[in-house]
């Protein structure tokens, strides 16, 4: 796996967000940034700014995440969508990249999905 070659997606290497304002002790994972928005996992969110609207949902709230067809083309990757739905029923849809890339967003969101189930 080699994250230079990702186009949109990176994993978060500092202590803080340049485009998010974050909790007291939230920690950056991984971001996806496009032209159309721009997307952080973080230890308690997901959050996504598009334009001026900003949608996120607390890790604590997750019911469920469908990542639908996230291989795509694996050397050809893409801006597809993932969604979460919540404990409410409420559904909500952010912008991840597919290929080879999906596996860091996966991984970042099962990674502190078990570590929230294990508390």
């Amino acid at each position: 796996m080699n994250p230079e070659s990702w186009i949109y997606s990176k994993v978060c290497l500092e202590n803080k967000s340049e485009e998010f304002t974050l909790e007291e002790n939230e920690l950056p994972i991984f971001e996806i940034n496009s032209s159309k928005a721009k997307t952080i996992i973080t230890t308690r969110h997901i959050i996504e700014k598009e334009n001026e609207n900003i949608c996120f949902v607390s890790f604590d709230e997750i019911d469920d995440v469908i990542y639908g067809d996230f291989k795509k083309q694996i050397n050809k990757p893409e801006l597809s969508k993932f969604r979460i739905v919540d404990i409410f029923g409420e559904q909500y849809d952010f912008q991840m990249e597919t290929g080879k890339a999906s596996i860091g967003l996966i991984n970042s969101i099962n990674t502190v999905l078990k570590l929230k189930a294990s508390r």
